[in-house]
């Protein structure tokens, strides 16, 4: 089996590598719960520290797309990175959690510069140089992403056992710096957009918001697929590390084994794009998407039976599978029906859409998760998702729009 088209490692390469290296040096998700219950914070108020980033991204998520498509997008992603890195420097020295509100805030901000401008500056990218390779980019992107994250929870587990869980901010902003330096001497883009007259950095993010936000509220695929992803973002919060850790250490999981855990979600995260790229068909997307759903609900149903934690991390790799699997397909359909000039912020509205049920769900899950237990809290992903098969059946796909 041939691993790379031809020509897609001379064009891809620096997108692929870094992806890799952030999420080799990346584990701080895997140990920011605990990090944060071990200061002594409870989990309503993890809930609403980690619900502030969202918040504050859901402010700017729009103005800094309209800013990547305007103005450009390598810029947008290199001082997001740069925002984020020294946020995750600064919790290494700051824990008071008035100063970690603020930190988490700023955070937020700096995750807008990227969310949707990097996806728009790679599918651009690519459709300038070699159509036929975009499809194949999710799929390895994922790939690398959860190579990378299979060593980066050893890397963990390692770090943490031996310097503390307050290693994982240090390690995490150098990959941010990693991250930035490679990226500005080994990428290229086309932008900014010469083609629109200017009129002021204000007036052309508002005009770039107005017309991107009405053209996915009007276009059929987009209106049912950005509600069904706020929903989904929802119900994803309540399925999220908050719920996995508190329901792991009710079995008196070991702290550094939470960095083991994070590799074998990268191992499943990994083979689930490769299992996607045999089993999609071109033009099946939404079907696909809505067998993921299916099977990610039967697959947390068990977690009703779960008796240790060597029976949850069998849940928790399973479940992480499915929604690996129904990832590429997502992301295919949506890009496929934006227009170019539109892309990064159209990808902007759709982070907004997800920080909003993210909002909701991160806000509120601690609070379900002491009201009735971590299990029942994944459990109600079950009844929920239903919703979201109901609005992608409703979707009819029509032909793409003219860039």
């Amino acid at each position: 089996m041939k691993l790379f088209e031809k020509g897609e490692l001379k064009l891809l390469w620096p997108f692929y590598l870094e992806y890799f290296t952030a999420s080799l040096f990346y584990f701080a998700p895997a140990f920011m719960i605990l990090f944060l219950l071990n200061i002594g914070l409870s989990l309503t108020k993890v809930g609403i520290l980690i619900a502030i980033m969202p918040l504050t991204a859901l402010i700017f998520e729009i103005p800094t797309g309209a800013v990547a498509d305007l103005y450009g997008r390598k810029f947008s992603v290199l001082l997001g990175y740069l925002i984020e890195g020294l946020c995750m420097l600064s919790v290494f020295f700051f824990k008071s959690y008035i100063i970690l509100l603020g930190i988490f805030a700023i955070w937020g901000i700096g995750t807008t510069f990227s969310s949707g401008s990097k996806d728009a500056w790679i599918v651009d990218f690519i459709n300038k140089k070699k159509k036929n390779l975009v499809h194949n980019f999710f799929n390895k992107m994922q790939i690398f992403i959860s190579f990378g994250l299979i060593f980066s929870g050893i890397i963990g587990a390692i770090a943490v056992s031996h310097f503390g869980v307050n290693i994982i901010w240090l390690v995490g902003s150098f990959s941010y710096l990693f991250s930035i330096v490679l990226l500005f001497f080994f990428t290229k883009e086309d932008y900014p957009n010469k083609k629109m007259e200017k009129k002021g950095l204000l007036k052309d993010v508002i005009f770039q918001s107005k017309i991107t936000i009405s053209y996915g509220y009007k276009h059929h695929v987009l209106f049912y697929y950005l509600f069904a992803t706020l929903l989904l973002a929802f119900v994803g919060s309540l399925s999220s590390s908050i719920t996995w850790t508190s329901f792991l250490r009710g079995f008196e999981f070991p702290d550094s084994y939470f960095g083991y855990m994070w590799s074998i979600i990268g191992f499943f995260s990994m083979i689930a794009p490769i299992a996607s790229s045999k089993l999609l068909k071109k033009g099946k997307e939404k079907e696909f998407i809505i067998l993921s759903f299916i099977i990610s609900a039967v697959i947390l149903f068990f977690v009703l039976f779960s008796k240790n934690w060597a029976y949850a991390l069998v849940i928790l790799a399973l479940s992480t599978l499915s929604f690996g699997i129904g990832k590429p397909a997502l992301e295919v359909l949506f890009h496929r029906f934006i227009p170019n000039k539109m892309r990064a912020t159209m990808g902007s509205v759709r982070s907004m859409i997800i920080y909003i049920g993210g909002i909701i769900g991160t806000a509120s899950v601690g609070y379900i998760i002491d009201l009735i237990g971590a299990k029942y809290t994944l459990l109600l992903y079950v009844p929920l998702v239903i919703p979201i098969i109901i609005l992608y059946l409703k979707i009819k796909e029509t032909p793409k729009p003219k860039k």
